[in-house]
């Protein structure tokens, strides 16, 4: 058994290369460490745009939500609704308009909206409903 080792594990240093191999080729990015950069094209947010985030199980978005549908806020102002509790994109994009504003993202809420006519972010869903209703002369 002992002349047989050099060669049992020359052959699973072969395996493991080849596994190695397989998997970079098919995920290239594995080894990446960092934050996932996301393609142009799926960049959502221009300066100009209002994003709205949310939580699909949000108490506190489910009242502006019902203040968009009661207003017909959605035909009135052009913003960007993204969900985050089951979007990791959409999550990381809060996170970077919550810090553009200066605001510690470890304890980000939603609802959440950012402004990108202005810069400014807007947390909760009074300070949210006031910024629409504004925008629709209410």
């Amino acid at each position: 058994m002992k002349k047989n080792l050099p060669i049992i594990v020359l052959i699973l240093l072969a395996l493991l290369a080849a596994a190695s191999f397989i998997v970079m080729k098919y995920n290239p990015n594995i080894l990446v460490s960092g934050p996932a950069v996301r393609p142009a094209s799926q960049v959502k947010a221009t300066s100009s745009e209002i994003i709205f985030f949310y939580g699909s199980t949000c108490p506190h978005c489910l009242k502006v939500e019902q203040f968009f549908t009661d207003n017909n806020v959605e035909a009135k102002v052009k913003f960007t609704k993204d969900e985050v509790f089951g979007n990791k994109d959409n999550a990381a994009l809060l996170g970077e308009k919550a810090a553009s504003c200066g605001l510690n993202t470890d304890s980000i809420g939603v609802p959440f909206l950012w402004d990108g006519t202005t810069g400014k972010c807007l947390e909760g869903d009074v300070d949210v409903i006031n910024f629409f209703k504004a925008k629709i002369g209410q």
